[in-house]
C-alpha cells in the first residue's frame, strides 16, 4: 500500500500535488498566489528569496497585516484537518524586493474514487 492508496482509504478522493499554481516570484505589488479553491486540501508556501515577504487571504498586505514569511526559507502551511475551510481561499503575497523566488505547492482533491479527471 502507498500514500495515494493511504489517502483514497481515509479521505475517499483522488488527489494531485500542483506546483507554482499560478507564479514562482513575487514583487513589491501584491499578486495571488494561491485561487480560490474549494477542492484544496492543504498549501505550504516557501520564500526562497533574500528578502522578506508577506501572505494573507486579501489584498491589504502590509507589514502590520499579514503573515511573514523570513528570507531564506520562511514557510507557512495550511490543512483542511487543523485550519477548515481558510485552506481553500485565496491567497496573496507581496516582497521587500522585485522577481523574489517563492514555491508553492497545493494538494487538491481531483475527484471520488473510481474516477480520474
Amino acid at each position: 500500500m502507498n500514500v495515494a492508496d493511504l489517502i483514497q482509504k481515509k479521505h475517499g478522493v483522488l488527489t494531485r500535488a500542483n506546483q507554482n499554481p499560478i507564479r514562482t516570484t513575487l514583487t513589491t505589488n501584491v499578486q495571488m498566489l494561491l485561487p480560490n479553491n474549494p477542492n484544496r486540501l492543504s498549501w505550504l508556501i516557501c520564500n526562497l528569496s533574500d528578502t522578506i515577504c508577506y501572505i494573507a487571504w486579501d489584498r491589504n498586505i502590509t507589514d502590520q497585516h499579514g503573515i511573514l514569511l523570513s528570507a531564506n526559507g520562511g514557510i507557512a502551511s495550511m490543512t483542511m484537518d487543523e485550519d477548515f475551510e481558510a485552506t481553500t481561499w485565496e491567497l496573496f503575497g507581496l516582497s521587500d524586493g522585485v522577481d523574489k523566488d517563492i514555491f508553492a505547492l497545493s494538494i487538491e482533491i481531483v475527484g471520488p474514487l473510481g474516477k480520474e479527471g
